[in-house]
């Protein structure tokens, strides 16, 4: 009832009607975000809602940005490229994975 009304956006209502991914999809995929798969709806939720507050976001303010999900697979690295990729396919300009 909290709900009511309210704007839900679930995972699966992520890719387009055609079933392409979504940039945020593409990403964990391509930069290899996923691990068990178990935390990935939610880092990708919300990684979807940090775009909307924050179209470039730097590796700190995406990584304060998700802290409320834990991932017990991984040390986040490919998670935060992941949403990097997102970022900038989503604003129209190439990936360049920062140098390590």
């Amino acid at each position: 009832m909290q709900a009511d009304g309210s704007d839900i956006r679930t995972i699966e209502g992520m890719a387009a009607a055609d079933g392409t991914l979504h940039a945020l999809q593409e990403g964990f995929r391509e930069m290899h975000g996923l691990q068990c798969g178990f935390c990935t709806p939610g880092m990708i939720i919300r990684a979807y809602r940090l775009l909307q507050e924050i179209n470039s976001p730097t590796e700190d303010e995406i990584r304060q940005g998700i802290a409320g999900n834990l991932c017990r697979c991984t040390g986040y690295q490919n998670i935060v490229k992941a949403i990097q990729y997102a970022a900038a396919k989503m604003s129209g300009v190439p990936f360049q994975e920062a140098a390590e």
